[in-house]
């Protein structure tokens, strides 16, 4: 049987084929850039990992041999630091010395920035050196350098040519001590600029290697011709097209996958340099197979993933892409590292996987939520597995996520029983992302549940539940219902459905109404937050912060990452945050009002399909949240209470002149209480569309479109705002809710 992908359009959905789980290799790392799998000798079953980022304008970078712990029979990872660099960028490797061990070839000193590049001749820069394996993994001497040769970098000149330079080595009579020297042979002087990637295409040639690069001509291979001996090449794919004012086109990364016995099936490719085009290059069905059928013209390019517009700079979040072997199946997939650019768009941070399909289409699913900027793909713990190991991209000046760099490994597989019965975590930079198997995917009698955190003596738990299971819960805990419906049997035999919000601009328990606490899984199943009260711990009022302390529980779940289970979850103070001084205004000068940061929640089979955002706050006696009403950013909110400390804590809602909001009088005159009681939670504040039980009316500008509306607490008004000082423990009370 022939396999082959069509060349009718594609394009990527988003749809869980694997599951992933992560095993932190090693944080925090001052910079990261570059990490490649490192077999130590001929004789490594599995391989170690190389990574280091481009350092600093007055430091070194280090480079990094980590250790694997099937070949150092440790515990865990190690690190060794093997040299000091400065501005290294690509490497690769090869047994240079004959004696089974593998020496590191690596360029350095390219320079501060892409602006500021060093010169070859003047500066010493864009330097070419062997680092000679020590024999030791654990070896603390650095390993001995040694030159081959220097050419400057491409980065800093988009559109002078740069060459393509063929070192080859020269041994004396001793080859065991390496090569003495490097003869330097220009194959291409003038045809090629601003490549940024390369692929060997080791033996392709008639026993010689070939080599694919990626950079503004496109994607182009290159090789010798033996007959001719003559440097040849081609331009398989043209990548992106040249746009407007955008300096960077053609292909930014690529490589070769298989289907099928081809092993060049298809291209992988994101475009441009450093772009947010994901792009696939397809051959007919039974056209040739291998790397002979990249000298053919029978390429086509597909688009089929476009992670958004660039930004001022003309700079995307896609940085390398690798071939991924799944082990099953006819198609190889690919994945893809993208570093998180823009800063603060979680989807455009991690990595990705994508599978073709035999319906002409990709599968798309997140394995990572960290920033990434190069990927290393090989079997690290099962020989009969490959695993995705990606390194952060930190570097500074340029780009740098809101967390500490890191290398870590994801062990990618297809769909089990795990992915259906098991919720993971991840650190997403200073909060923690959820994955929650479907409640319909859940097999019979599992009842996935993870303990999250304690806030102010009360244990949150994220549970899923799949249709008609039953669980008891305590009368005095909550469920807080983030997706689906739960349905409870009431003394008087009514049956009550609860789904993720009360009727609007109402009010509801949350507390089970059947006798024995007893809830069931809706028709569709649900995900909630159980709320339990913990023996012995205070449950309020809260009259100082101190009494409202947080506990990570993460700590009694074995498979969760040790990054997740060393975050702590501290209640700041809204003026200390960055966005509390947005516009130097200073709105929450003064307020006792602080908030907890929190938890995204994602179905792990629909990695962009979010449940819900979920986060604490907590506000001081007589006091505002501010008036507000969401026109920058589209969602929908609810507010679960989790104590409220004066009893008359409260939404207001309606028309609001925010000139007048601190003053009792004119808010009470013009606007609507609710009480939202201690475990109630209140409905939809926003505008409906008619017909509908919960749709939002929206804006022109797409936001959700809500009146103007604040908590206020108990005794809004009674003082002049903001209070200072800040009432006294013994007259202070405070609201606590989730939002």
């Amino acid at each position: 049987m022939t396999h082959g992908l069509l060349v009718t359009p594609f394009y990527a959905s988003i749809v869980g084929t694997w599951t992933s789980h992560d095993t932190l290799v090693a944080t925090p790392l001052p910079d990261g850039y570059w990490l490649h799998a490192f077999p130590f000798d001929s004789n490594s079953a599995f391989p170690d990992l190389l990574g280091y980022g481009l350092g600093f304008q007055d430091k070194s970078a280090t480079i990094r041999l980590l250790i694997n712990p099937k070949n150092s029979g440790a515990s865990g990872w190690k690190l060794t630091e093997i040299q000091s660099l400065d501005f290294p960028v690509g490497m690769t490797y090869a047994d240079l010395t004959g004696n089974g061990l593998n020496d590191i070839i690596i360029c350095d000193r390219y320079g501060p920035s892409m602006d500021k590049l060093w010169d070859a001749k003047t500066e010493n820069g864009g330097r070419l050196q062997w680092l000679r394996n020590s024999g030791d993994r654990d070896a603390q001497p650095h390993w001995t350098k040694h030159h081959v040769g220097n050419s400057t970098g491409m980065h800093s000149d988009l559109t002078s040519p740069a060459p393509i330079i063929i070192y080859t080595p020269a041994y004396g009579e001793d080859p065991s001590q390496g090569p003495q020297s490097w003869s330097e042979n220009i194959a291409f002087p003038s045809q090629f600029r601003l490549i940024h990637d390369a692929k060997l295409l080791p033996g392709t040639n008639s026993g010689l290697d070939m080599v694919l690069v990626a950079g503004r001509e496109g994607i182009a291979l290159l090789w010798f011709n033996n007959a001719s001996k003559k440097w040849e090449h081609r331009i398989v794919g043209s990548g992106l097209p040249r746009e407007g004012d955008n300096p960077y086109w053609g292909s930014g990364s690529v490589d070769v996958v298989r289907v099928g016995d081809d092993p060049v099936g298809y291209i992988a490719a994101c475009e441009a340099f450093h772009g947010n085009i994901v792009s696939v290059y397809t051959k007919p069905p039974h056209s040739t197979k291998g790397a002979a059928s990249l000298k053919e013209d029978i390429w086509t390019r597909r688009v089929i993933d476009d992670f958004g517009p660039l930004n001022s700079a003309h700079t995307g979040t896609i940085h390398h892409v690798h071939a991924f072997h799944s082990g099953t199946g006819a198609f190889d997939s690919f994945g893809i590292a993208c570093m998180g650019a823009p800063a603060g768009k979680p989807e455009n941070q991690g990595v990705y996987v994508y599978t073709p399909t035999d319906k002409d289409a990709f599968k798309k699913t997140k394995v990572t939520e960290e920033s990434a900027g190069r990927l290393a793909v090989a079997s690290f713990t099962e020989a009969s597995k490959e695993e995705i190991a990606s390194i952060s991209y930190y570097v500074p000046g340029y780009h740098t996520g809101p967390d500490p760099p890191s290398v870590r490994i994801n062990s990618v597989e297809q769909c089990n029983m795990a992915s259906r019965t098991t919720i993971s975590a991840t650190k997403l930079n200073k909060e923690v992302l959820l994955r929650v198997p479907r409640p319909g995917a859940v097999p019979h009698g599992f009842i996935p549940s993870m303990p999250l955190l304690t806030i102010a003596g009360k244990k949150h738990t994220l549970v899923v539940l799949r249709p008609d299971q039953e669980i008891k819960l305590e009368p005095s805990a909550g469920a807080k219902v983030i997706y689906g419906s739960i349905k409870m049997t009431t003394p008087n035999n009514d049956v009550v459905t609860r789904t993720i919000a009360a009727a609007v601009k109402e009010t509801a328990t949350t507390h089970p109404l059947s006798s024995d606490g007893t809830i069931k899984g809706g028709i569709g199943g649900a995900v909630f937050v159980l709320i339990e009260a913990l023996d012995g711990h205070f449950q309020g009022p809260y009259r100082a912060m101190d009494q409202i302390t947080t506990t990570n529980m993460f700590t009694q779940v074995p498979h969760v990452p040790a990054n997740v289970k060393a975050m702590e979850f501290p209640f700041i103070k809204v003026e200390d945050l960055s966005w509390g001084d947005k516009h130097g205004d200073g709105l929450w000068n003064d307020f006792e009002f602080y908030n907890m940061t929190g938890f995204h929640i994602y179905f792990n089979d629909d990695t962009m399909e979010e449940i819900c955002h979920m986060q604490a706050w907590t506000l001081g006696l007589g006091e505002t949240a501010r008036f507000h009403n969401h026109d920058k950013q589209s969602f929908c909110e609810i507010h679960y209470c989790l104590s409220n400390g004066g009893g008359e804590g409260n939404d207001y809602t309606e028309k609001i002149d925010t000139a007048a909001e601190l003053t009792k009088s004119y808010v009470e005159s013009r606007s609507t209480k609710l009480v939202v009681p201690t475990m109630f939670e209140h409905g939809p504040l926003w505008k409906i569309l008619p017909n509908t039980k919960w749709t939002p009316q929206l804006r022109p500008n797409d936001t959700v479109d809500y009146p103007w509306h604040a908590w206020l607490a108990s005794e809004f008004g009674d003082r002049p705002l903001p209070i200072v000082p800040p009432l006294p423990k013994e007259k202070q009370v405070f609201d606590l809710w989730l939002a």
